[in-house]
């Protein structure tokens, strides 16, 4: 029998920062840009390494989902087929602890932003 994953969800922190913060960011470049403080392609330059992180942040929180998800797939009995039961196992003793094992995990709840 395999044990249960921790029942916290990965953090979204890195990727809601990067979402806040990049349009700061380019905001004041284009600022830059019309003032003529810095040059137009110094400005596209650190517009589009803020869309970068920003994906990047992106599917680095989306990796972590996925790795949490699939812990759970994985410890989950009913993918695991009849031999996670043994051979007596009827239908009604799988349900309760498919239940008992969902009950345990709880509810997904992200992080509310910190910004």
């Amino acid at each position: 029998m395999t044990s249960l994953p921790m029942a916290e969800p990965p953090s979204d922190r890195r990727a809601s920062v990067a979402v806040a913060f990049a349009p700061v960011v380019v905001a004041v470049v284009l600022a830059l840009v019309v003032s003529g403080l810095i040059a137009f392609e110094t400005g596209v330059a650190l517009a589009l390494g803020c869309a970068a992180w920003v994906v990047y942040e992106m599917l680095d929180y989306q990796r972590a989902v996925d790795a949490y998800e699939q812990e759970w797939v994985q410890a989950d009995p009913m993918w695991q087929g009849s031999q996670a039961f043994g051979a007596e196992a009827q239908p009604a003793q799988a349900r309760r602890r498919a239940r008992a094992r969902l009950s345990a995990r709880g509810t997904l709840q992200f992080e509310p932003s910190r910004l």
